[in-house]
């Protein structure tokens, strides 16, 4: 005879259940938040972030260039289309091209080295760093979906990353104008070499290793019980076997009064 068996856990067994071995939970996750924080500490690299901002200008008229017109909203809403194709433009290989010169112009390959990975071609015999490289590292976005463009670079170097930046700005209107034939940028400030890392971050790589650990030991608990086929209780035979009427139950042998036992 074969039984189609169905185990269920409703709310209440499975709070009691997590309850009882609520020490286990507490020391996983106490584990994962200590593996969380050994990582982040030791193992992920330190990061830092720099980024400057450009402002596009649509300079329809020469009064506008000028600064003695007002922009209306027509000009605002193209230069909004215009930071669309100009954040395009910042990602194409001849920017990051120029970047990686003045890089190997300002440092020494040894220290670019500890970041690049930095090749001789053949022909020239000169150190060049690809524009893929580079890219990877730089992030360009618009500002809440206005005229202004941010340009944000994660290195391992805080220098390196300022530098970028700065160098994207001094590169970018020349060859923006030139492409576009239209509209202008502006940088808004400078970018500033990071005083501390931007990533990893260190407590919620731990916090987030806890919650991992805790979780990782309430469903191997659940699993386990519900794998688990053996009669505990007089109710886990009514659930294992609805079909079979029960005759009796026996009750316990032993009562315990008093620190004595009576049979």
């Amino acid at each position: 005879m074969e039984n189609n068996q169905e185990m269920e856990l409703n709310l209440a067994d499975l709070l009691y259940l997590l309850l009882s071995k609520l020490h286990y939970i507490v020391l996983l996750g106490a584990l994962g938040f200590l593996v969380g924080f050994g990582i982040a500490k030791f193992v992920l690299p330190v990061k830092y972030t720099s980024d400057v901002s450009l402002y596009v200008n649509n300079a329809m008229t020469l009064e506008q260039q000028m600064g003695n017109g007002v922009a209306n909203g027509s000009d605002i809403n193209a230069a909004k289309l215009l930071a669309s194709t100009y954040i395009v433009i910042l990602k194409n290989d001849e920017i990051y091209e120029e970047v990686a010169k003045r890089l190997l112009e300002e440092y020494h390959t040894e220290d670019l080295q500890k970041m690049f990975t930095v090749t001789y071609p053949e022909k020239s015999g000169e150190p060049t760093i690809s524009p893929g490289q580079i890219r990877s590292l730089v992030n360009i976005s618009t500002v809440d979906n206005t005229e202004v463009i941010k340009i944000t670079c994660t290195s391992l170097n805080p220098q390196i990353s300022a530098d970028i930046c700065t160098y994207i700005t001094e590169i970018a209107p020349n060859v923006l104008i030139r492409t576009t034939k239209a509209g202008s940028v502006e940088p808004i400030g400078h970018a500033k070499v990071a005083n501390a890392p931007s990533s990893p971050n260190v407590s919620r790589t731990a916090i987030i290793g806890g919650l991992l650990g805790a979780i990782l030991a309430a469903g191997v608990i659940i699993i386990a019980d519900l794998l688990d086929t053996r009669i505990k209780v007089a109710d886990d035979i009514k659930k294992k076997f609805p079909d079979l009427p029960i005759l009796a139950e026996i009750p316990d042998l032993y009562e315990t009064k008093g620190g004595s036992r009576y049979e």
